[in-house]
């Protein structure tokens, strides 16, 4: 979708368990300017779950460089939320020719190390002014009114895997295989990080209920002039919580010029 542009072409990807409805409101937001890509994940959303039995990061990464080729598109920039942000980190490690950059929102490095929970002092201030938890996801009493949703509550959830994927009695299935990668990946360290030769953001919610902040602090350090964003006063999903600031940070970092890994301005 989108308009011909002399922008990279840019490839949303989503979140885990999710679908590429998610990042609608970026989707429409980019697309005004430059082409967008959106991919469902491998037996999430729309895509199917066959000839497969397990789930990797690696194999979503080679999912979306066969999407690429199959569209014939040789270069893309990356914006991905959580297993997507982690999807665009693998990308960039393992595809750099076909990477030209990647903002990364909601990403860990390794598994079991990605929830702080409700008694992290990061996420519950000692004044009570910042009350963020699981069951609230991560919304401040500021940004709890702004979190965007396609249907209320209470209605039925069009988006849902069982209404989405063209195998709806594998979607248990699915969650159990996404929950199984969720323990088991990704296992990254620094050298893993050291391979990544283009620009990236890494990016997170200052209430992020599900990122440890010292785990952005590891991959920013870790992957060469990476640059770190701390959005205000939002969680894991600042991307429908307040969508207009996400979509500004997301804009400025694909129009930014490098000289390599270097920016200038």
């Amino acid at each position: 979708m989108g308009r011909p542009s002399n922008h990279t072409p840019v490839l949303l990807l989503h979140g885990g368990m999710g679908n590429s409805n998610q990042m609608y409101l970026q989707a429409n937001y980019l697309a005004k300017t430059r082409k967008v890509i959106l991919q469902d994940t491998r037996g999430e959303g729309r895509s199917p779950y066959r000839n497969f039995s397990e789930f990797h990061y690696d194999d979503f990464a080679r999912d979306a460089i066969a999407l690429l080729d199959h569209l014939n598109i040789s270069r893309v920039a990356v914006v991905g939320w959580s297993d997507g942000a982690i999807t665009g980190l693998d990308l960039a490690m393992n595809y750099s020719s076909r990477i030209d950059r990647v903002f990364a929102h909601g990403a860990n490095p390794q598994a079991n190390m990605s929830i702080p929970g409700p008694d992290d002092p990061i996420i519950n201030s000692e004044t009570g002014s910042l009350v963020s938890d699981v069951d609230s996801h991560g919304v401040t009493y500021s940004t709890k009114g702004n979190l965007t949703k396609r249907a209320s509550a209470d209605a039925p959830d069009p988006y849902s895997c069982e209404n989405l994927s063209p195998a709806p009695g594998k979607c248990a299935a699915m969650e159990q295989g996404v929950d199984t990668m969720w323990n088991t990946e990704p296992t990254w360290g620094p050298e893993a990080f050291s391979k990544i030769k283009c620009p990236v953001w890494i990016v997170d919610g200052d209430h992020d209920e599900d990122i440890e902040r010292n785990q952005a602090d590891a991959m920013a350090a870790w992957i060469p002039f990476a640059g770190q964003l701390l959005l205000p006063q939002v969680s894991h999903f600042a991307l429908l919580e307040d969508p207009k600031f996400f979509n500004f940070a997301v804009e400025y970092f694909l129009d930014m010029k490098y000289d390599g890994l270097l920016p200038y301005y």
